[in-house]
Formats: C-alpha cells, structure tokens, sequence
C-alpha cells in the first residue's frame, strides 16, 4: 500500500468508530441512562419505549421512551407511573400486531 493511501484508511475507520459511539440506542458495555426523569409520560406521545434487564455490564433496569417528536428519556422503573405506562404500551403494541394479523388474514 503507498503512503498516501494509509492516511485515507485510518480516516475512514475513525469516521466508522464515531459513527458507532453516537449511536444512542446501542448497548456499549456500560448503563445508558445516568438519571431518569421526574415527569409524566403520555402514552399519546410516545413513538417507542424500550426495556432493558440489568446485565453484567450495568446492574440496573433501564426503560428509554422515545417520543414522536425524536427525543429520548430514561424512566424510573421503579415508578407506579412508569409501571402504568408499560403495560398501556404493551396494550397498544398487542392490539396493533392483532389489527395486522387480522387485515393480513383478510
């Protein structure tokens, strides 16, 4: 390989390796989320919301919501709030995988 083309490789790995570390949905060796908010979610509001068990990695459960508008927040899972919010959610998710399956059918 010349000279000038080593240059070239090691910019385009380190584009690859920052492009990998902005991601801000993957799991990268420790928790996701430092602190979690204090307010109400709506269930109106919300695109996803995703749950992830405690891990060798990080030893907690970390719920991230993110909202229709492209933000994202960490949810306390301990929250009674947070709690209604899930099976809300699991509900929609339920009765939407049932509408398709039932239009599929049809």
């Amino acid at each position: 390989m010349r000279k000038s083309g080593v240059p070239l490789l090691l910019g385009i790995i380190f584009l690859t390796l920052i492009g990998v570390q902005g991601t801000p949905t993957m799991r990268n060796g420790r928790c996701s989320c430092i602190n979690t908010s204090q307010g109400t979610i709506l269930s109106k509001s919300l695109k996803d919301l995703k749950q992830f068990a405690p891990s060798p990695s990080c030893g907690k459960t970390e719920i991230i919501a993110t909202m229709k508008n492209g933000d994202q927040t960490c949810l306390n899972p301990d929250s009674t709030d947070v709690i209604e919010l899930i099976k809300e959610w699991e509900k929609q998710v339920s009765e939407k995988k049932e509408q398709n399956f039932l239009s599929f059918r049809n």
